[in-house]
């Protein structure tokens, strides 16, 4: 039995399979799109490069701009402070002269003054002789005439008591010094007396004694 069984099964042909071919096919991107990522970095990192050294140049730049100002500034207050040191001395040398002027000027008053006191100490004695008139105005001659004497001034006096006239009484007189005469007439005719009605041009005479210089 186990024979007839195997030449059976011998004899049964398998049954042959159906094959159909399929083609397997990758996609990949065009040509055109595919992309060199190393040439996209190099690129990147030139331009990245080349902006930083643009920056440091500008840096570097306003760097130098501002040393080279801060030079001129520099120049410009050291130019500023010689100018003004050099007009300061000039200042101080002009007051220098002006205080030495003044000095002068105020040594020359008080000599002046001095010389005034001089002759407003030394009291000159005055007299007139003006029948029934008074004296208002008679005053002390200030002079500084090296010479000393008696000098008698002539005068006419207005009926409103003015001295309408003097003149020099050399017969009179002590001396002859012009100085102490032109100072007698300057003082006579500032003098000024009482008034009297229908006593125009009245004569009289007025004196000074002048001492000398001591």
């Amino acid at each position: 039995m186990l024979l007839l069984v195997s030449v059976k099964l011998s004899d049964v042909k398998p049954k042959q399979e159906a094959y159909t071919a399929v083609e397997y096919t990758e996609e990949y991107p065009e040509e055109e799109e595919l992309i060199d990522v190393s040439e996209h970095v190099v690129i990147k990192t030139n331009t990245a490069y080349n902006e930083a050294e643009k920056f440091i140049s500008e840096i570097e730049n306003d760097r130098n701009a501002a040393l080279e100002n801060s030079e001129e500034n520099i120049e410009q207050v050291e130019d500023k402070e010689s100018t003004t040191f050099n007009e300061a001395i000039a200042l101080n040398d002009a007051q220098e002269r002006l205080n030495s002027v003044k000095e002068k000027l105020n040594n020359s008053k008080s000599q002046k003054k001095a010389r005034t006191l001089e002759g407003v100490n030394r009291k000159t004695t005055i007299s007139y002789n003006l029948k029934d008139r008074k004296a208002l105005v008679l005053r002390n001659p200030v002079y500084t005439c090296d010479s000393s004497g008696k000098i008698v001034i002539n005068i006419e006096v207005s009926d409103q008591g003015k001295v309408v006239k003097a003149s020099y009484n050399k017969a009179a007189s002590t001396t002859s010094n012009g100085c102490l005469i032109d100072s007698a007439l300057q003082y006579a005719n500032q003098s000024k007396f009482t008034t009297k009605a229908g006593r125009d041009r009245q004569p009289g005479t007025i004196t000074y004694v002048f001492p000398g210089q001591y």
